[in-house]
């Protein structure tokens, strides 16, 4: 006895099944896209704020020896060192912002200094609520010498 052929079934996914998980991966793609850059970005925010910091310290020191701040910092990437004893260290290396690599904006009369950046992410709570004018640029973050706000 011969059986009758059975139609051949059909196996695959149809282009709307394709389209609707091609539209589910972009939008998962998305997301983690911007967090992946917006943490990137919080990481150099943090970078610069610890930079700040490193340099205030080196700041302090100087100050100590000297009973002055300096006219200016040393290059990115140069040693920061007493003008007259190059053996007292304050800073192994100058830092630089880490998106660009150029130099903080450093102000000082001897007196007091300030010393400000650029955060990337504008909702930070340490963004300040006014800018402050240094170079010719607005920065949105800043540290100073204790005799003086910014």
């Amino acid at each position: 006895m011969i059986l009758p052929a059975r139609p051949k079934k059909q196996s695959g996914f149809t282009l709307i099944e394709i389209l609707i998980v091609i539209a589910l991966i972009g939008i998962i793609g998305t997301a983690f896209l911007s967090n992946f850059f917006s943490s990137i970005a919080r990481g150099r925010d943090s970078r610069r704020k610890q930079d700040l910091r490193s340099i205030a310290q080196a700041l302090e020191l100087y100050y100590s020896d000297n009973q002055s701040y300096p006219d200016s910092l040393p290059a990115v990437g140069v040693k920061f060192t007493h003008p007259d004893n190059p053996d007292t260290l304050y800073l192994q290396e100058t830092p630089g912002d880490p998106q660009t690599d150029k130099i903080y904006c450093y102000e000082s009369d001897g007196s007091w200094y300030r010393l400000t950046a650029n955060l990337e992410n504008t909702s930070d709570p340490d963004v300040l609520t006014t800018a402050v004018w240094c170079g010719g640029i607005d920065y949105n973050y800043g540290i100073a010498s204790p005799n003086i706000t910014l």
